[in-house]
């Protein structure tokens, strides 16, 4: 049986990766958007902090579980965007979710503060392995996830997708967390 603890030693944040305006995790266009911000982090990692709200609820004050899904997934990712990969070149591949487990350890309450880390635990060939955990502020597990993200082409225009490495990216404030 696994433990619903972790022993996460606080990473350095790195570098803070734009939000995609109407993505329901982190869209900063989307009165509905759970507010998410995806950072960067020392390790390989990306992690993120979040407060869920009313309007997240399934029922009786928890988060859905489609919106915890949700991160886990995005989580998984944004840590391709973070994962050195063979090629090389000045474009970020696309990777989208091929297939993705979730466990469901804990109820998520509405107005919890709560953390996120994903990572890409290893690629290959065109698909990249990676997992994610959501936990407390105590570090007890919430939920988490696996799951297998494929590279595919898009067409090169302008909404194809493929962007500068540096275009995924901002510059960190001082709003912003040195650690998670």
């Amino acid at each position: 049986m696994m433990n619903n603890e972790i022993t996460k030693k606080k990473r350095k944040v790195i570098t803070k990766q734009l939000p995609t305006p109407m993505s329901i995790t982190c869209g900063n266009e989307n009165p509905s958007a759970l507010g998410c911000q995806f950072y960067e982090l020392e390790g390989g990692e990306v992690g993120t902090v979040f407060v869920p709200r009313n309007l997240h609820e399934g029922h009786n004050g928890i988060m859905h579980g489609g919106m915890s899904a949700a991160v886990l997934d995005e989580l998984m990712g944004r840590a391709t965007l973070h994962t050195e990969f063979d090629g090389g070149g000045d474009w970020l591949p696309t990777y989208v979710t091929a297939e993705m487990t979730v466990k469901y350890r804990r109820p998520i309450v509405v107005g919890n503060t709560m953390y996120g880390y994903g990572i890409v635990e290893r690629s290959e060939g065109s698909c990249c392995f990676s997992s994610s955990v959501v936990t407390d502020e105590s570090g007890e597990i919430m939920a988490e996830a696996s799951g297998v993200y494929v590279h595919v082409e898009l067409p090169e225009d302008e909404k194809s997708g493929f962007k500068e490495i540096d275009s995924t990216r901002a510059a960190l404030t001082s709003d912003d967390p040195k650690e998670l």
